[in-house]
């Protein structure tokens, strides 16, 4: 589950597109405007506005393609639709996460002066405008910047980033709170343990009954639905199955996140669901939320004492993420 960058350019700027691509696949999930995102059946602003709900960040590439005349004065301007297509994303994924990297020599409208620019000159090879050779350079200082923004929870169209934060603040760290009160005396149904972990399973897609899923996940690996009291309330949790004495060293506390349901739900709303199935742009969307969801939850994880050192998160094949 990475995150996914759309590149939009003229036909002219594919050069540069492609440049852009090369560089950030190894790390991210790259789609230039022409691999095939635009449908036959589709209208292009539908189509476009879909898009940007499926991608992480927005690249556009600002050539030099056409020329305007500005107050009597001829300016290198960039193609219409690529200034269209970076205001489109830019209210879909913020100002932090749509980008300009722009030809030297091009004019931008005086509205986004202040907005961040990667810019780059090019040179003639065989009549074609490719980039400098420090590109890559510059496309380093880039990867930086959106690095940092994967490492941080955002806040989308969809409801990920909110669902992780209630989760977290409203089972992890209550139950976390109530292991580490216990300390090495820890009840959970008629057993007491010395010490408990808890393990969050992240399940590889999203169904509409959330719970069904667990169950049957939890059935599968042979652990016990049993309740355990806090402070504030009595939570059903499953348990790794143990031998019948009373006293054990250390509890797997499992859990699989059901309030996932909200974004399964969210999403068909989102798409106007009319059908049986998933389509690939809610597939995508579905992805790109899980994924939000998860490192959301691993960031506030990581930010808490108690959570930091008992809660771990793995797939549903018990895989560490």
């Amino acid at each position: 589950m990475r995150p996914r960058i759309f590149i939009g350019s003229s036909t002219e700027g594919l050069t540069v597109a492609q440049r852009i691509k090369t560089f950030f696949e190894p790390e991210y999930d790259c789609y230039i405007w022409n691999d095939g995102i635009f449908q036959f059946n589709e209208g292009f602003l539908e189509t476009l506005l879909k898009s940007a709900s499926l991608f992480d960040f927005g690249f556009m590439v600002f050539a030099a393609d056409d020329i305007s005349k500005i107050r009597n004065q001829e300016y290198d301007t960039t193609r219409d639709n690529v200034l269209f297509e970076y205001g489109l994303f830019l209210g879909r994924v913020g100002i932090d996460r749509a980008y300009i990297i722009k030809e030297d020599k091009v004019k931008i409208p005086s509205d986004i002066l202040g907005i961040s620019l990667l810019t780059y000159s090019t040179h003639l090879v065989n009549g074609t405008n490719v980039p400098s050779d420090n590109f890559e350079t510059q496309l380093s200082t880039l990867k930086k910047k959106i690095d940092e923004k994967v490492a941080l929870g955002h806040l989308g169209l969809l409801p990920s980033t909110v669902i992780a934060i209630s989760y977290f603040e409203n089972f992890i760290k209550l139950l976390a709170d109530e292991i580490m009160r216990q300390g090495s005396n820890i009840k959970i149904g008629d057993k007491t343990y010395k010490s408990a972990r808890i393990r969050i399973v992240i399940p590889r897609n999203l169904d509409a009954d959330m719970k069904r899923q667990a169950t049957m996940y939890f059935r599968k690996i042979h652990f016990e639905s049993c309740p355990i009291n806090t402070a504030h309330r009595s939570y059903p949790i499953y348990v790794e199955s143990t031998q019948d004495n009373s006293i054990k060293d250390e509890a797997i506390i499992a859990d699989m996140p059901t309030i996932l349901s909200g974004i399964d739900k969210a999403i068909d709303m989102y798409f106007k669901i009319g059908h049986i199935g998933k389509t690939h742009e809610q597939q995508l969307t579905e992805d790109r939320e899980l994924n939000n969801f998860t490192r959301v939850l691993s960031l506030l994880i990581s930010q808490d004492a108690y959570c930091r050192e008992i809660v771990e998160l793995v797939n549903d094949k018990n895989e560490p993420i």
